[in-house]
């Protein structure tokens, strides 16, 4: 008797939970909000918050690309995939989606409640969605409250129709690299980014509310341009040498775009963009006198080598830095600042095995410190730590904020190089491991360089390096402004204005 009743009981309390529970998934309401969310601000951010708290399952349904095109006839500033992360990221929503088609999302979702602004008239919103559809799936429509003073249309007029291309479909290129030159300018002038996953990472932290076309990593640089075709755009900013790919389908776009080069790559090495620009020969200038090639309806600004328009150390200059420097009073310091290449051992670069064991002598009785290019490959820097005992200094593009700090300096011939002779610290050339050319047209001559920094291979390197603690070589700086041009911390400034010369927004845009 007691085991039927202790049966009963059991089958009781297990239908009564079952009840429960049947009723708890019967009242379950699944909530969409549906949007464009160009420009995530307060009033997204307050919506979302408020239907959150009206329903036990939010989904966030965002608007593709193509239909606001369709239906409002403009593209968002921020692409799909980047509204899309950006409202992920807020962490309100159950699930965000892409979506082009309401009634399948919500038939996949069994939504049964959606939430909208009161901006609407509720009349106006149940006839937008159809009043049979939202009786057939048993749906509710909520009008929650709308945030005024904030308007993602009114945000989108007035960007400027500037493109920042921080895109590179080149595995392990260095996106800190180039949002190092793009980022000050940015700061003036605003725009949109067009970027990848690690470009975004750079740009949200800096820029949170800038607007971003976030491109899938690895496509090809020619597939992701043609993510511009719908941005209103006058012009495209870029760094170094991601660009090549780009412009075949830049200059296919019906309206006319201005592409403008930066680069700070004036080395002299062979390969590199002082070899590129001899390369092009004799081309129309625009009208800042830089070189100019036509492509379509591209124009092709090239101000990799413009005079005054040296942005790297502008920040340094700008923040009371400067090239003159005291001897440190410490034990002495030597500044390493390598090039980069695909090979370094078979380049002979300063990390290669030929200058391991000349480091490692030199380690006895100096401080080794290392500014590692930023496409430095990780087990080239262990395999030169492990040898010589260097401490490596950040890889963010600004060696030269390091020059200040040290006795002497050993660089391979880069854009670093150069950046390191406008300080008094006296430098180092490492010598090549082949004779290198030096193209006549680059200045300074090679003879006028070697005159005041010496040159030196691995069997040299302690005695030049001891030869030189002390000292200062106040003049470097007019060599490498001969390379680099005036060195003034308004490069920035002159470049902005002459990309506002560019675009319309100086003639009403």
């Amino acid at each position: 008797m007691n085991a039927f009743l202790t049966t009963l009981a059991a089958c009781v309390l297990l239908g009564g939970g079952w009840f429960l529970y049947s009723r708890h998934q019967a009242r379950r309401v699944t909530g969409l909000a549906v949007g464009v969310f160009d420009f995530c601000h307060e009033g997204h951010v307050n919506l979302l918050h408020h239907a959150a708290g009206r329903c036990d399952r939010l989904i966030v349904a965002v608007h593709t690309d193509a239909t606001v095109r369709g239906y409002k006839n403009v593209q968002p500033a921020n692409n799909e995939r980047e509204r899309a992360a950006t409202i992920e990221a807020l962490g309100i929503a159950h699930e965000v989606v892409l979506f082009d088609d309401r009634v399948a999302i919500c038939r996949r979702f069994r939504v049964n409640r959606i939430f909208h602004g009161d901006d609407w008239r509720v009349g106006d919103y149940r006839d937008h969605w159809g009043e049979d559809l939202l009786t057939e799936l048993g749906i509710e429509l909520v009008m929650l409250p709308h945030t005024p003073g904030v308007s993602s249309t009114r945000l989108r007029s007035e960007l400027p129709g500037i493109g920042w291309w921080l895109y590179s479909s080149v595995p392990g290129w260095s996106r800190a690299h180039i949002f190092s030159h793009l980022r000050g300018l940015f700061r003036e002038l605003g725009g949109t980014w067009f970027l990848a996953s690690s470009g975004r990472d750079l740009v949200r932290p800096e820029f949170p509310a800038a607007p971003c076309v976030f491109l899938e990593s690895g496509q090809a640089s020619e597939q992701a341009a043609r993510s511009v075709e719908h941005h209103d755009l006058d012009v495209i900013v870029t760094a170094h040498f991601n660009y090549a790919d780009m412009t075949g389908v830049l200059g296919k776009l019906e309206r006319p775009l201005s592409l403008v080069v930066l680069s700070h790559g004036r080395s002299g090495k062979s390969g590199t963009s002082s070899d590129m620009a001899l390369s092009r020969g004799e081309r129309s200038t625009d009208a800042f006198g830089h070189p100019l090639e036509v492509i379509g309806n591209l124009s092709i600004h090239d101000w990799s080598f413009a005079a005054d328009s040296y942005m790297h150390l502008d920040p340094f200059l700008t923040g009371s830095g400067s090239f003159t420097n005291p001897v440190p009073a410490t034990r002495p310091r030597v500044l390493i600042l390598p090039t980069w290449s695909a090979d370094v051992d078979t380049a002979g670069s300063l990390l290669s095995r030929r200058w391991l064991d000349a480091f490692h002598d030199l380690a006895r009785d100096h401080d080794l410190w290392l500014s590692p290019h930023p496409l430095a490959e990780d087990d080239v820097l262990k395999r030169f730590v492990s040898a010589t005992g260097a401490k490596i200094l950040p890889a963010e593009g600004h060696s030269h904020v390091h020059v200040p700090k040290a006795h002497v300096t050993v660089c391979d011939l880069s854009g670093a190089f150069w950046e390191a002779l406008l300080f008094d610290t006296p430098a180092i050339l490492a010598a090549p491991h082949e004779p290198r050319e030096w193209p006549a047209s680059l200045v300074p001559s090679r003879p006028d360089l070697l005159a005041e920094v010496p040159e030196s291979g691995p069997a040299e390197l302690a005695a030049t390096v001891r030869q030189l603690v002390g000292t200062r070589a106040p003049r470097q700086n007019a060599l490498a402004e001969q390379r680099l041009g005036r060195i003034d911390g308004q490069a920035t400034r002159r470049v902005t204005e002459m990309i506002r010369q560019l675009t319309r927004s100086d003639s009403g845009r």
